[in-house]
């Protein structure tokens, strides 16, 4: 007999890689690095989909094995077959997460466009403390998830070194904290949430609760832009570069995270986890988020 799917399950399933995991699950159990081989996946995320597929009870262990290499943990399927109850309520609620990521998104992005730019730290030497920015790949991790909601033909991601910050009315999305992006440091005072260390190497944030030093430490935060209070200014970064991996992989996940959220100034304080201790962000922890 098949059962229903709730909420969380859909929401969960919504990821094209869990379908993909869930496919192979149903032929027969696996554990999570065949999972990686056969779907060609990098092995940390591979782990960060089963724990999400577990969370919401779509999986559980089978069994355990020692291998050579250590012990594997078998997963199966909870149930043979599933079957999508789209009640009304159901689609209200699915829509209504749509719909807040899409609310938090303006006015970066108005009616399917982008309409802002993504600021990166410049690799090179730069900035008063001269230090080289590491997190120019997750600029291409934030602009897939800001392209599924909308485009831009002309150029969206530009260097720190390239934007005159003070003269930057436009909404802007920082990536990077005030050490490696000197744009995010010009802005730091202006910011719900900011670095409140001020001298090198900045690493305290501030919230208006509490205040955070562990360099795991990831901030999603969205406030009004001072050269124009029409625009926002959204920071993706963290204390040090793995808080930064976690706050990005954080915002790949705002249909998740967001709850209730309808306009205005907002922010999401994250804790990277390493769940396969290989020494990469696989997981996040949320610690504060603005009610």
């Amino acid at each position: 007999m098949a059962n229903s799917l709730n909420l969380k399950q859909m929401k969960c399933l919504a990821d094209p890689t869990r379908i993909q995991i869930m496919e192979l699950l149903h032929q027969k159990p696996h554990y999570p690095t065949q999972i990686s081989k056969k779907l060609d996946k990098e092995k940390q995320k591979t782990y960060y989909h089963i724990k999400k597929l577990k969370e919401a009870n779509l999986i559980e262990e089978e069994r355990k094995e020692n291998l050579s290499g250590g012990t594997a943990t078998y997963y199966k399927p909870t149930n043979e077959q599933y079957q999508l109850n789209l009640n009304k309520e159901t689609i209200e609620q699915t829509s209504s997460i749509k719909k807040e990521v899409k609310n938090f998104l303006n006015p970066l992005i108005q009616k399917n466009e982008i309409k802002g730019k993504i600021i990166v730290g410049s690799p090179d030497e730069h900035g008063p403390d001269q230090v080289r920015a590491r997190d120019g790949h997750l600029s291409s991790e934030i602009s897939q998830k800001i392209g599924k909601y909308g485009q831009k033909n002309s150029k969206t991601t530009y260097l720190d070194t390239e934007i005159n910050a003070p003269e930057e009315s436009n909404n802007i999305l920082l990536l990077g904290g005030v050490l490696t992006n000197t744009v995010t440091r010009y802005f730091n005072k202006n910011l719900t949430i900011n670095f409140s260390d001020e001298k090198f190497p900045y690493r305290e944030l501030e919230t208006p609760k509490n205040n955070y030093s562990k360099p795991t430490t990831g901030i999603i935060a969205k406030t009004r832009n001072p050269n124009n209070e029409e625009n926002f200014i959204y920071l993706v970064a963290g204390i040090r570069n793995k808080g930064t991996q976690a706050a990005t992989l954080a915002f790949k996940n705002l249909h998740e995270i967001l709850t209730n959220y309808k306009e205005g100034e907002h922010y999401i304080v994250v804790k990277g986890l390493d769940l396969d201790g290989d020494g990469e962000i696989d997981d996040y922890e949320i610690l504060e988020q603005k009610q």
